[in-house]
């Protein structure tokens, strides 16, 4: 199956002119054979969360632009699996749920049917501040071969990425949000989890323009494997990156299904997450308090 990564550059809170050029890179992409099309974290209005330190007005435009699911930003989404007739992972995207809001992922089939809605596990400290709440657990879609999927700071987290490995994943499908700075160290974190867990990493980064034209943010786009690491990796803005997934897929067995005795260790992955998340929430509750 051809794969399609879509590196855009983002106009901040541009919904009708990101929305079209993501139209036209899906045309573009299933013009040229792709079967699956990723798009970036926030496509309609891109992901600043990490750019910018106003966090009064990030919070607003959580509330602002959280909805549930489906609505009209997945709608949006659905849309264009269906004009486009490929199946499109895009996301995260904010989604409201009773009085949580996560960072969701949705896969979309031809024939806008939702298979697949993974809400991001790894939380950061600013997606905390900011209200927005952690998943459960990791993700896989079976289509030509069995994905699993990441969402931005599920990269940093090796529990996640082992799970993923046990379950039986042949390669991993995230995205990743802007940086203003050190957006290099993206491709280290991949590199080290395609060598730890030996399969490849599909990863779709996105560009943010200000409002005055300006580049304010950045991450990049590029697969990873276990022989090759950078294996591939998009240079222009508004540009298409395909790969075959037969020529980058690992081989593994699910090791879940296999022996029981991983039980534990897949219960001790899940609740080191945990405890990673309540420590830094705690940390952050110490921090407010001091501060006051």
């Amino acid at each position: 199956m051809l794969i399609s990564l879509t590196h855009l550059k983002l106009k901040e809170m541009s919904k009708k002119h990101n929305v079209e050029k993501a139209k036209k890179l899906v045309k573009t992409a299933k013009e040229r054979g792709a079967k699956l099309v990723i798009l970036p974290s926030l496509f309609p209005v891109g992901n600043g969360f990490e750019v910018y330190d106003n966090e009064k007005k990030m919070r607003s435009m959580v509330r602002n632009l959280a909805e549930k699911i489906p609505g009209n930003t997945s709608e949006i989404v659905i849309k264009l699996a269906m004009d486009g007739q490929v199946h499109v992972i895009a996301g995260p995207l904010l989604e409201q749920a009773g009085p949580k809001v996560f960072l969701t992922t949705l896969v979309i089939s031809p024939d806008g049917e939702i298979i697949g809605k993974y809400r991001k596990v790894a939380s950061s400290e600013k997606d905390i501040r900011l209200g927005i709440s952690n998943g459960k657990e990791p993700m896989h879609v079976l289509l030509d071969r069995k994905y699993g999927l990441i969402a931005e700071d599920d990269l940093m987290s090796p529990e996640i990425n082992r799970l993923l490995y046990f379950a039986g994943s042949q390669a991993v499908i995230g995205t990743m949000k802007a940086y203003g700075k050190r957006q290099d160290f993206i491709k280290y974190v991949a590199i080290a989890r395609t060598v730890e867990n030996e399969m490849p990493y599909l990863m779709n980064g996105e560009i943010i323009e200000s409002e005055d034209g300006d580049i304010v943010g950045y991450s990049p786009t590029f697969i990873t494997t276990p022989d090759s690491l950078i294996y591939k990796e998009a240079n222009e803005e508004d540009t298409i990156l395909l790969v075959e997934s037969s020529m980058i897929s690992a081989s593994h067995d699910n090791l879940v299904a296999r022996a029981n005795d991983l039980e534990s260790i897949l219960t001790g992955l899940c609740k080191s997450v945990k405890r990673t998340k309540s420590n830094i929430n705690g940390d952050q509750t110490r921090k407010n308090y001091t501060a006051t």
